[in-house]
């Protein structure tokens, strides 16, 4: 097909399709170049489209890497079987596996690296990037940690904090050495041995004692 011609089968392509291959398209170029070396005319060649085409859909460069970080994230957060589990550790293990899986996965460390690097220019992209992404699955535990404190069961002040440090002390360490190149991502068993011993010491501390 000449490029011509698939020009214009790129511009009969469905609305929705048109969008998907230029975020595709961006994302390669963003990943590749930075995000300030791209040129939204680089991206439009390389998703065989006009720039005006591209213009119709992302009014800005800003617009456009917002679109292709959120398409990025989009899966990430936490399953909805982990979340819902009645025993509380057992909840805990499956949310921040969960979590983990999808925060140490190669394309989620590419962004998570170019959003770093962008931020000083453009820190709302470093805000839409944390609530679309570790955010999201934080507020999860954050709430089952709150409803377990409402039944008397944690003895914590505050449901936020507590989820942070949790957190922190299941992934922190390891997708700060990931995200600087010092390791590669842990195996599924490494993952389910840090979080399951950081749930241990965290509850060790935080439950409260029996009778309370």
């Amino acid at each position: 097909m000449s490029a011509s011609a698939e020009l214009a089968h790129r511009r009969r392509l469905p609305e929705a399709d048109r969008c998907r291959v230029l975020r595709e398209a961006a994302e390669t170029v963003f990943l590749r170049d930075g995000y300030a070396a791209a040129h939204m005319d680089e991206v439009a060649r390389a998703a065989g489209m006009s720039k005006r085409t591209l213009y119709q859909h992302y009014a800005s460069k800003e617009a456009l890497f917002e679109a292709v970080m959120l398409d990025c994230l989009s899966p990430m957060g936490i399953d909805p079987e982990p979340e819902n589990e009645p025993q509380l550790g057992a909840a805990l293990r499956g949310m921040l596996v969960s979590l983990t899986r999808h925060l140490f996965e190669p394309r989620q460390v590419a962004i998570f690296r170019l959003v770093i690097a962008e931020v000083k220019r453009s820190p709302e992209l470093a805000d839409a990037f944390h609530r679309a992404g570790p955010g999201r699955g934080a507020s999860s535990i954050e709430r089952r940690l709150a409803a377990e404190m409402a039944q008397g069961r944690l003895r914590l002040s505050d449901a936020r904090q507590a989820a942070r440090m949790l957190f922190g002390m299941a992934i922190g360490a390891a997708h700060m050495a990931l995200l600087l190149g010092l390791q590669g991502p842990p195996t599924e068993a490494e993952m389910e041995r840090v979080v399951g011993e950081a749930v241990e010491v965290f509850l060790r501390g935080a439950l409260a004692p029996p009778g309370r």
